[in-house]
């Protein structure tokens, strides 16, 4: 997939609408790439720790009861300090990795003017859902309402945005540490986000990874593929 230029959209945003506008439209840009490579940096620090303490504490261990007994107290603090660090980081994961499509949309609004035409919005109200209804009435960037919507629509996407609303306005949903004894896991042991309920429905034990890097690389490759359908629009517009 060729890279979305953005060196191109904010000349383009600068040409079309002014400095002022270029300024909110590379601040929302740029934070998209923060909030990417937060995603990626806690995932990857989840991992990180996740071997370590495999390698330091379960060599020649067979499950991880062994270590919750008397006389294993050393391995007992050192899970309990790895279950903490893992789980913030994957929490923090997944809360970067949520943050990114209403950070997009906020991009794309002021990429397109939004904010100076009949349509602007208050800001409070600037959200993915509102800024593809918003573009959708707008011929020069009509065709990229549809892509945006569908940001918020991947398989995993419910899961991953019950996790992160559930843990910032109600309960955290803890991480647990899995074990799988019926052989038909990779992995005999695995970092997971613990089951919970919302709005009356279950949302089951699920890893870490696989909560994540499907939604990650859906979510990248889309707002890739909307911000080259960005410039295109822009350009057809400066002509």
């Amino acid at each position: 997939m060729t890279p979305w230029d953005l060196n191109e959209t904010y000349q383009l945003v600068k040409r079309l609408f002014g400095r002022d506008q270029e300024v909110l439209a590379r601040e929302s840009a740029r934070s998209v790439t923060d909030r990417q490579a937060f995603s990626s940096y806690h995932f990857t620090e989840t991992v990180r720790l996740s071997k370590a303490f495999e390698r330091n504490h379960m060599a020649g261990t067979g499950t991880i009861l062994e270590i919750h007994v008397e006389g294993a107290e050393k391995k007992e603090q050192a899970f309990q300090a790895y279950m903490m660090k893992a789980g913030a980081h994957s929490l923090a994961a997944v809360q970067s990795l949520h943050a990114i499509p209403d950070i997009f949309a906020h991009a794309l609004y002021y990429a397109s003017g939004q904010n100076l035409g009949p349509n602007a919005l208050d800001e409070p109200n600037i959200s993915l859902p509102n800024v593809a209804i918003c573009i959708k009435k707008d011929s020069r960037f009509s065709r990229i309402s549809s892509p945006l919507q569908s940001i918020q629509s991947g398989r995993g996407w419910s899961h991953l945005a019950a996790v992160a609303n559930v843990s910032k306005h109600r309960s955290v949903v803890r991480a647990s540490y899995n074990e799988d004894m019926t052989g038909m896991r990779a992995n005999l042991r695995e970092l997971q986000v613990s089951s919970f309920m919302r709005n009356g429905k279950h949302y089951p034990n699920i890893g870490v990874r696989e909560l994540l890097e499907p939604e990650y690389e859906r979510i990248m490759r889309a707002v890739i593929g909307i911000g080259n359908e960005l410039n295109s629009c822009l350009r057809a517009t400066a002509a």
